[in-house]
């Protein structure tokens, strides 16, 4: 998977800045690939087989699951405290209908990259998390999957060494 990210076409990835999507370095830093087609088929069937215990988990009907976002961090990348969906009614359709946020992780946070840790804040509002230390922190193991809800603050900690390699995608619900 990482091999088909590093030849896939890469851009500058986005963040939602309240009217429209754009590149905010401060906010977010790092790279976006696009999988074939085939690919986000494979991991959207393989998540299909988990679901029924996450909607237990997270008590929510989930009716769609978006297409993988295959994300690459390098030295210095980061993405600031924020939350996947809830809270803003101006955002667009496909955020406010997230219910589970997935991250799965593709590489070796011990001894592939250092830093990267995706870290998790009590705090609901993104301003005040970045303040406060974080509630807890994961460190990347190669196919480990993350499933938090969507209205959770959390960060990626910036990448000290190597490249932080992961799949980001949402469960949906119905409606927003």
């Amino acid at each position: 998977m990482i091999a088909a990210i590093d030849a896939a076409h890469q851009e500058q990835v986005q963040i939602w800045r309240g009217e429209d999507f754009g590149v905010d370095d401060d906010s977010r830093r790092g790279l976006i690939a696009q999988l074939p087609a085939a690919t986000e088929e494979l991991v959207q069937d393989r998540l299909w087989e988990v679901m029924p215990g996450l909607e237990q988990r997270f008590s929510c009907a989930v009716s769609h699951i978006s297409g993988a976002t295959a994300l690459i961090y390098r030295e210095g990348d980061h993405f600031a405290a924020h939350s996947d969906g809830g809270g803003d009614d101006d955002a667009p359709l496909e955020v406010r209908r997230r219910r589970v946020s997935l991250v799965l992780a593709l590489n070796d946070g011990s001894s592939d990259f250092s830093g990267g840790e995706l870290e998790f804040y009590a705090e609901a509002v993104p301003a005040v998390a970045r303040d406060s230390p974080p509630l807890r922190s994961v460190r990347s193991e190669p196919g480990m999957l993350i499933a938090f809800g969507s209205s959770i603050v959390h960060r990626v900690a910036p990448v000290i060494a190597g490249r932080r390699y992961s799949l980001a995608l949402w469960a949906l619900a119905d409606s927003g």
